[in-house]
């Protein structure tokens, strides 16, 4: 990374209301928009991860319906009758055995769109917030400066987004699950010990976002640091109790 992006990487995190007020909130809104696609692909490929992991970890299997077998309904009116179409398939086993990892890895994987999309809408959220938190304030917020800086909030999530596949990675590297009727349990048990490392990067991550929210929101809605550090600090503190719930 070139010498000048780095001082202002080091700018944007120790002193971002200089950041900002150098540059323009609203004139930082291409990098912010870039920020939120980034991050909406880091977490989609994030989850395809953690289906992966799973998937590793489960070694069983299940028995699932045929779907390869017609329903019962049909075979009962259809399968003796050698002129039917509708019989076809009534001779396969009513019932197959699956391997239950590739199931859980295409459950993991099937939420991807939804995911995907969901940093966006909270984008979108985010910037109702940050332009209320500065008009309630009695500041003079624009709308593209409070876009741009609900963008920037994304920042700080690639850094609890790496912390929790980290752990993941560690919990599941030497589990392996071989019955999926306990698989819950198991994974609550092996899940346990890093739960504080998570709710500490939940911490980490909500902070970073307050201070950097504080410092632009001072700099967009032109009103003192100390208001905008409370402003943004209650929904912030909103957001972080659901979070943990």
């Amino acid at each position: 990374m070139p010498a000048p992006a780095l001082r202002s990487l080091r700018q944007l995190v120790v002193h971002p209301a200089a950041f900002f007020e150098e540059r323009g909130v609203a004139e930082t809104l291409p990098i912010a928009i870039g920020l939120v696609i980034a991050f909406a692909v880091a977490l989609a490929i994030g989850v395809a991860l953690v289906g992966s992991m799973l998937a590793g970890a489960i070694d069983a299997t299940v028995t699932v319906d045929n779907p390869d077998r017609p329903p019962e309904w049909v075979c009962e009116q259809h399968a003796d009758d050698p002129d039917s179409m509708f019989g076809d398939g009534c001779d396969e086993p009513e019932t197959v055995e699956r391997d239950v990892g590739p199931m859980v890895y295409d459950a993991a994987t099937d939420q991807i769109p939804t995911l995907f999309v969901a940093p966006f809408v909270l984008w979108l959220l985010g910037t109702a917030v940050v332009y209320a938190a500065g008009r309630i304030a009695g500041g003079s917020p624009t709308f593209g400066g409070s876009l741009s800086l609900a963008g920037w909030a994304a920042l700080p999530e690639f850094f609890r987004l790496t912390v929790g596949l980290v752990a993941l990675r560690y919990v599941l590297s030497d589990l392996t699950i071989t019955d999926p009727e306990q698989s819950v349990d198991v994974l609550e048990s092996a899940f346990a010990p890093i739960e504080p490392a998570i709710t500490a990067a939940t911490v980490l991550t909500v902070a970073w976002q307050w201070y950097l929210l504080t410092g632009g929101l001072s700099v967009e809605a032109e009103i003192p640091k100390r208001v905008a550090a409370v402003a943004i600090g209650v929904p912030l503190f909103i957001w972080f109790l659901i979070t943990l719930a």
